[in-house]
């Protein structure tokens, strides 16, 4: 492939040469009449910038042809940010000269070849970006004369090795994007000219071990940021990492790691976040005195690892835990996130506080009560409470606790909500706010029918989410409705549309639709059979006790009813539909009547018809067989 690469350059460097040098380029394309050319603040929002942005939507000829683009005028001097995306590129031509521009994009094309130094001419060039092409190698002259350049993306490609020489220019490259490529082993030859180095992602690729330490040189030592997610790393050893670096943020999920060495991470003196989420790690190992931040998620852990003192965020959900961590060795003071959802604790024995803590989720899990632990005295600063999916069939908190975030959501055995249940839940208000209260989700609970009416005593509801349980009634003392601002999602309960929820189209139902309509959609009634299905919007702004009235009239091919108002007299309003049946029926009966009349008619005619057609056949058969006169005088006298 260089081979053809060379030959391919040899050509048009020969053909170049035959041509004069001061002849220009004929048929040029001015980029600002194909493209969208405009002045836009920078990333950072402190200077503007020239940008051209070249897409499939825009009517570029001979687009392959970049050498042939005429740079638009800039007066003002601007740095210039220049976008060629989607546009079916295959080959890279050489770029026409601008020492003002600083970034250029090429990706989403089809890019596998190029011209010798491309971006020469161009050599203030910060930011370039390759993503989501073809290119298979990389060879030394396509990166010359560039030595301001300082973010480089090849994501998305089919790059499978690298030469020692390939960046030997990128002498001031701080990000390197290599994701979704593949590499079979990190480049660490061909990445040793990039001493600036802080941000590589190598992320997506076949990578099966990390071997760092064993590379001669300073390579790598200045990165901060290493991103191994999605390879296939089975193992982490102790000369993983180079002696004494300065990664602080380490990703190695989604790989297959099942070994972790002791000390696989005693060499990385700043890490500050570690994520080792979706891996098959089982065994504990020793994690660096300055991690704040640990994922392990979606892992075998049966055992709690060794924390240090200074950790803030703690996922540890979805392994195999049956127990606390241990009080005496955990240092937690500093801990603000604590998940460990989907395993197998069934008991939260906390004496100690932890008085950082804002967010706890102890879902799905083996907890068949609320645990006596979950107070204000030991979570002081709470924000966050999850308890969903854990086999409760009953709710009660007995100790009082303040949050702002109350999640309880999927009880599967959960049945009736009794009396003082959420009593001793209390609001943390907004920074500034007033008014404590909370927003409660009780959600998803297959058998939940009933919620008995002191279950919200001395509670302040900011948001309430009963959707999709199994309720038919609802009491209006339950709790002040007019009081919960944020609204009340009772949607997918099959609700049992009688007198006693007449309160709901009365009251609840005026401010939800004028505040949160969005709670509507699904809000219907799931009987009477009369009425099932129907939304409860239907009844806005009806004057009458809809649900208290007997009268219902069928409408619809599918045997739906609609309720019909009553007026102020008490006598029943006629509608037009029952109007216009009224007279079908007395039609239909009109009809009726006339063709029975005339059946009737019809038949006595044909009786007539018959008996006169019989005695003239028999007059006719006594004529024929005797003394027509005898017989007739017999007949006469008999």
């Amino acid at each position: 492939m260089r081979a053809k690469i060379l030959t391919f350059s040899f050509l048009l460097l020969n053909f170049a040469s035959g041509q004069d040098a001061t002849e220009k380029p004929k048929d040029l394309i001015k980029l600002c009449e194909v493209c969208t050319c405009s002045e836009i603040p920078e990333i950072d929002g402190t200077d503007l910038v020239f940008n051209i942005q070249c897409s499939e939507l825009d009517r570029i000829e001979n687009v392959p042809d970049l050498h042939k683009v005429e740079w638009p005028e800039n007066p003002n001097g601007l740095k210039i940010s220049a976008a060629f995306e989607g546009l079916g590129l295959s080959t890279l031509s050489k770029l026409p000269p601008n020492t003002q521009v600083v970034t250029l994009r090429f990706s989403n094309n089809a890019i596998k070849t190029y011209w010798p130094d491309p971006f020469s001419d161009v050599p203030n060039l910060k930011k370039l970006s390759f993503a989501q092409n073809d290119i298979t190698e990389i060879t030394p002259d396509l990166f010359t004369k560039i030595h301001a350049l300082e973010d480089l993306d090849l994501s998305y490609n089919k790059l499978a090795d690298f030469n020692s020489m390939d960046f030997k220019s990128l002498n001031h490259v701080r990000r390197l994007n290599l994701q979704s490529n593949q590499l079979k082993k990190i480049p660490v030859r061909a990445l040793q000219p990039m001493t600036a180095l802080e941000d590589l992602d190598l992320g997506k690729n076949g990578i099966f071990d990390v071997l760092l330490q064993r590379v001669d040189g300073d390579t790598m030592k200045g990165l901060k940021r290493l991103n191994l997610n999605g390879n296939r790393i089975r193992a982490v050893m102790k000369d993983s990492f180079p002696a004494n670096n300065s990664i602080e943020l380490l990703d190695m999920s989604n790989n297959i790691i099942e070994i972790i060495e002791p000390e696989a991470f005693a060499t990385c003196t700043s890490l500050r976040e570690l994520n080792l989420a979706q891996n098959n790690i089982t065994f504990t190992f020793a994690l660096p005195p300055t991690l704040q931040i640990a994922m392990l998620k979606l892992n075998t852990l049966y055992h709690w690892p060794t924390f240090p003192a200074g950790i803030t965020y703690i996922d540890l959900s979805y392994n195999r835990l049956s127990e606390l961590y241990d009080e005496i060795e955990a240092r937690f003071d500093n801990l603000e996130v604590l998940n460990i959802a989907g395993n197998q604790i069934n008991d939260l024995a906390i004496e100690k506080k932890l008085p950082k803590l804002f967010s706890l989720d102890i879902s799905y899990n083996l907890f068949t009560k609320v645990p006596k632990s979950l107070s204000s005295q030991n979570f002081p600063n709470l924000e966050e409470l999850r308890l969903d999916g854990n086999p409760m069939e009953f709710i009660y908190f007995k100790n009082i606790i303040a949050v702002k975030r109350l999640y309880v959501n999927e009880l599967s055995k959960l049945v009736v909500v009794d009396d003082k249940a959420f009593s001793n839940v209390v609001g943390r208000g907004l920074d500034g706010a007033d008014e404590n209260c909370f927003s409660l989700f009780l959600s998803n609970c297959p058998h939940l029918s009933q919620i008995r009416d002191g279950a919200f005593d001395a509670t302040s509801l900011c948001m309430l989410d009963l959707s999709k349980n199994n309720l038919t009634h609802l009491s209006k003392n339950l709790l002040d409705w007019s009081s919960v601002g944020e609204g009340v999602d009772l949607q997918h309960n099959p609700w049992h549309c009688n007198c006693d929820l007449q309160w709901l189209l009365d009251e609840l139902l005026p401010q939800m639709y004028a505040e949160h309509s969005r709670l509507l959609a699904e809000l219907r009634c799931g009987a009477p059979r009369a009425i099932e299905g129907l939304r409860l919007v239907h009844w806005y702004n009806w004057t009458e006790q809809a649900f208290c009235g007997d009268n219902y009239l069928q409408s619809g091919p599918h045997g739906t009813y609609m309720l019909q108002p009553s007026t102020d007299q008490g006598v029943p309003t006629i509608s037009r539909l029952g109007i216009i049946l009224g007279c079908c029926v007395i039609v239909a009966l009109l009809i009726a009547i006339a063709l029975s009349v005339y059946l009737v008619k019809s038949r006595k005619r044909y009786l007539v018809r018959q008996a006169a057609l019989k005695r003239k056949r028999q007059s006719a058969y006594d004529e024929r067989n005797g003394n027509g006169k005898e017989q007739f005088s017999a007949l006469n006298k008999a």
